[in-house]
This record gives C-alpha cells, sequence and structure tokens, in this order.
C-alpha cells in the first residue's frame, strides 16, 4: 500500500492553525493537522473567553480592509458551525484628541467610510457615567467593533474542517521536518508523513521547527486582570468594548454573558 501524500500539513493547531486547516480543507485540499496537546486546551494564546475585534484600527489604516474581510469570515464560520462566536458590541476608544489612540481610529474610520461617532469631553462623561475621564479626554465611538469566544472559535474551525474532510491529530507534536522531493516530510514520535506543503501555526513553540528563525523570535507576556460588575453599574447590555491609552498605559474591557463567567 502505498503511503498517502496530503496537499498539506498544519503543525499547530490553535488560532492560525485551525483556521487555516478549515480554509485548506473547505477548498478540497486533503489536509493532516497536528498539535501537541490535547484537543480543547487553554495552553496557547488563545485561552480564555474573550477576545476583542474592532474595525477602526488605530494602529494604522491599512489594517482595516483584513479587519473587514475577517469580520465577513466570522460571520460565515457562525453560520457553518452554527455557533454564536462574534457579539457585536460597537467599541469606544478614549483618550487625548492628539493620542495614538483616537487619532489613530478617527484616521482609519474616516479613510475607509466606517460608522463612527466623536464624542467631546462633556458628551463622553454623560452617556458613559461608570467611566473616569480625565478632563482632557475625547471618545470616538466605532460601530463595528465588539468581542470573540476564541476557544469556541478554533474548535468551530476544527469541527468543520473535519467535516470537510481534515484528519486532526492530537498529543502528538511534530517533532521535525525536511524536504522531501518536491514536497515536505513530517516528524512525529508517532511516525513520519508526507505532503506536498507545510503550514507551520506553532505559536511559541515555532522556534524548533525554523530554528533559523529563533534569534528574532521570542515570547512575551501580557499580563490580564478582571473584575465583576453588577448589570445596573455597567449597563450591560449597552456598554460597548473599550479602550483608553495614556502615553504610560493601554488599557482594554469588553464585557461577557453571565453564561461565560
Amino acid at each position: 500500500m502505498s503511503e498517502p501524500v496530503y496537499d498539506a500539513i498544519v503543525a499547530g493547531l490553535g488560532a492560525h492553525g485551525s483556521a487555516a486547516t478549515y480554509h485548506l480543507a473547505k477548498r478540497g485540499q486533503r489536509v493532516l493537522g497536528f498539535d501537541r496537546f490535547a484537543r480543547g486546551h487553554t495552553l496557547a494564546s488563545f485561552g480564555g473567553l474573550s477576545r476583542i475585534i474592532r474595525l477602526s484600527y488605530y494602529e494604522h489604516p491599512s489594517y482595516v480592509p483584513l479587519l473587514k474581510r475577517a469580520w465577513d469570515l466570522w460571520r460565515e464560520l457562525e453560520r457553518e458551525s452554527g455557533e454564536t462566536l462574534l457579539t457585536q458590541t460597537g467599541g469606544l476608544y478614549m483618550g487625548p484628541p492628539e493620542g495614538d489612540l483616537v487619532s489613530g481610529a478617527l484616521a482609519s474610520a474616516r479613510m475607509h467610510g466606517l460608522s463612527h461617532e466623536i464624542l467631546d469631553n462633556a458628551e463622553l462623561k454623560r452617556r458613559y457615567p461608570v467611566f473616569d475621564v480625565d478632563p482632557d479626554w475625547i471618545g470616538l465611538v466605532d460601530a463595528q467593533a465588539g468581542w470573540l469566544a476564541p476557544e469556541r472559535s478554533v474548535e468551530a474551525h476544527l469541527r468543520v474542517a473535519e467535516r470537510n474532510g481534515a484528519t486532526l491529530r492530537f498529543a502528538e507534536p511534530v517533532e521535525r521536518w525536511e524536504r522531501d522531493g518536491d514536497g515536505v516530510r513530517v516528524f512525529s514520535a508517532q511516525g513520519s508523513y508526507r505532503a506536498r506543503h507545510l503550514v507551520i501555526t506553532a505559536g511559541a513553540w515555532l522556534s524548533r521547527l525554523l530554528p533559523q528563525l529563533a534569534p528574532h523570535l521570542w515570547v512575551e507576556r501580557t499580563s490580564c486582570s478582571g473584575s465583576s460588575r453588577t448589570a445596573s453599574s455597567t449597563r450591560s447590555r449597552s456598554c460597548p468594548s473599550t479602550s483608553s491609552k495614556t502615553p504610560t498605559a493601554c488599557t482594554t474591557d469588553f464585557r461577557t454573558t453571565p453564561a461565560m463567567g
């Protein structure tokens, strides 16, 4: 019996790897995916209950077309999986008018015709009294923003990928790979596998599979904290995802549903 040759092998089935596997399988590719941990683990960057998504990207307007496409793809995955993954709440960005958060978000919104509203300091305090707003801050409301459920999003990608024929192997880390003719051969503790293409989405373990990149890669910890607030104090039904930034700190806050804890 001849050895199977896959169109693509995906090493790492987290946020990026699960999405790559899903899209490749949807296109009719024969896909084999690996992850070093058991299915449903939370030992990667997607661990947790929520992640913010926003279109008025303050970092640079060039991101906006990618974000608009991503928004559409999240809705497509929701339809295919039957899951609610993206909750649209709107976004509120607060800070000094000349600060890069507000000015950058405004530049992206204006360049790409995104629905937005500018709030002066008085209106910002009136509309969102729960926030302790500095006297020199203004606000920008981004209509198309909200939060995603990251762990359920990864599982939705994987489940629909399997439905489209992908083969997934968990608790089986890829140890190394090498070129094999016009394709690649991938080695794990349980055997070797051939494919025409290799997608490496190994996150913090990327340098083990691409050692030539190791000097340019490092893992950086981002500290997060959470708090519980009553619905009346936060007006949770209308509270948007929020971001504020000063020269010394950047804060992001977004609500979750009671079922998420």
